[in-house]
């Protein structure tokens, strides 16, 4: 039995992780699209901001951002769904709810943007951060806005 317990505060960034089932490396390709678009309706629908994200080839990191913090929770179980129904219907894509932390202080949120923009680097799939084209890498941190997927602006938020 699954003993994790996420919680959501209010106008502060979680960091957010999702896995898919058996590690299974289905988030590729046409995968990655779908997750853009899911990404996209879910955060307009639930009033969410994308602060920073990697799409790994069988997980996610995102940190998501919103007034109310069940927001974050209704974007999580929105793209979980319909991610799932488009990318592997009638199968389990998720190995299981994401794992969810709130961000309490601006170092600690800056460790884990560090931490997923190099998580292609720990795994051998990328030499750079920015080599890695389904993170938000060269959005944030090199200012480039040739990105794959454009986050949210960062400006009215604060610790």
């Amino acid at each position: 039995m699954n003993r994790w317990h996420n919680y959501y505060l209010d106008a502060h960034p979680h960091f957010c992780t999702a896995t898919v089932t058996d590690w299974k490396p289905l988030l590729t390709g046409n995968a990655v699209d779908i997750m853009y678009e899911e990404w996209n309706t879910a955060r307009a629908v639930n009033a969410v901001k994308i602060l920073a994200y990697v799409i790994m080839p069988n997980h996610f990191h995102i940190i998501l951002w919103a007034e109310q913090g069940s927001h974050i929770s209704m974007f999580l179980r929105r793209v979980q769904s319909t991610t799932a129904r488009r990318i592997m219907p009638g199968n389990g894509l998720w190995k299981e709810r994401p794992r969810v932390l709130p961000i309490h202080s601006s170092p600690v949120l800056k460790t884990k943007v560090d931490y997923l923009h190099r998580n292609p680097l720990r795994k051998g799939l990328a030499i750079n951060p920015e080599d890695w084209e389904h993170s938000s890498f060269r959005q944030l941190a090199l200012g480039k806005s040739e990105a794959v997927f454009v986050c949210d602006d960062w400006g009215d938020i604060s610790l």
